[in-house]
């Protein structure tokens, strides 16, 4: 069975409801909320008046030009043109209107520099870290050696941790979204769900002393690492637990993320493939870890710059 929409007027706006209404049982909850907000803040002051059957490449372009729209991040522009084209497609596949191709609107991330841990940041941190007793630590050693993210690190239970086989399964994350509940009191909840993608989802392995770590804390199977019991820490909570241990350990602030950039970078200097990599990060491509973190440290230059010197003195030799 079709659906109607209101032929007086053809709104964009009631297209984009219908939309979202569709897609709702299919998506998480926070990309429910995520998408609603967008749709509401963005799109519809812009596009929601529009003839949906009127709607042009020139309209959409215009869009993405508006100041408030053009200064966005990265991230939110791919959000609204994933749903300007979902929501057109949706209208095609109804037979509402024609298809309309938006395929050359695209947003490619700058190339920015990646900031980690230093070699002697990271043996402070460890040296610091080996030595408390605070169960809390455990986060930080695993993400210095596994790479997996803040949220993954916050949704981990003791059940996946697999002792016999030295490994850790990821298999939820802890994230705070807006609160769209009509009888909130607070703008933003925590939740606990599903990593952000298939990929995501993961068996990684554990080193030696790592596992050693763990042992002396193990608890129940359903409790959760970091604060040992039923509840959750929260991300904002813990991210402001590793903000003091690096002040303790006179390290230069950094964010939770750098964290796992150290992991890769670490990863690609002792000579680990892309391919395993990029598993082990939970990326849906290996070429996103190809994008975001295959770049030579000055050490590694200069080595080059040495096999080099080595090879053409040994031909000069010869």
């Amino acid at each position: 069975m079709k659906l109607l929409l209101n032929r007086k007027k053809d709104l964009y706006s009631e297209v984009l409801i219908k939309w979202l209404e569709n897609k709702k049982g299919a998506i998480k909850e926070q990309s429910y909320i995520k998408y609603l907000n967008f749709i509401n803040l963005y799109i519809i002051p812009y596009l929601g008046n529009k003839n949906y059957k009127l709607l042009n490449q020139k309209h959409i372009i215009n869009f993405f030009n508006q100041k408030q729209i053009s200064s966005l991040s990265l991230s939110t522009k791919r959000t609204l043109i994933f749903i300007i084209k979902s929501s057109i497609q949706y209208c095609v596949k109804n037979k509402w209107r024609k298809s309309l191709d938006l395929s050359f609107i695209k947003f490619k991330k700058p190339k920015s520099k990646i900031v980690y841990l230093t070699k002697t940041e990271q043996y402070q941190l460890e040296k610091y870290l080996k030595k408390s007793k605070d169960i809390r630590k455990l986060g930080i050693l695993i993400c210095l050696y596994t790479g997996i993210r803040l949220g993954e690190i916050c949704g981990l239970k003791w059940k996946d941790i697999d002792f016999k086989n030295k490994s850790l399964s990821v298999n939820r994350t802890v994230q705070r979204i807006k609160n769209n509940d009509l009888d909130a009191t607070s703008k933003t909840k925590k939740i606990v769900s599903s990593p952000k993608s298939e990929s995501s989802i993961r068996v990684i392995p554990l080193p030696r002393f790592l596992l050693e770590e763990l042992k002396q804390y193990k608890s129940i199977s359903e409790h959760y690492i970091l604060t040992n019991s039923k509840t959750f820490k929260d991300t904002r909570v813990y991210e402001k637990y590793l903000e003091n241990i690096l002040k303790k350990c006179n390290i230069r602030e950094l964010n939770f993320h750098t964290l796992r950039h150290t992991f890769a970078t670490r990863s690609i200097e002792s000579g680990m493939d892309i391919k395993t990599l990029s598993e082990i990060l939970g990326h849906s491509s290996y070429h996103i870890t190809l994008e975001v973190y295959v770049h030579s440290t000055l050490d590694q230059k200069r080595d080059c710059i040495d096999n080099l010197v080595n090879y053409v003195n040994s031909i000069v030799e010869y």
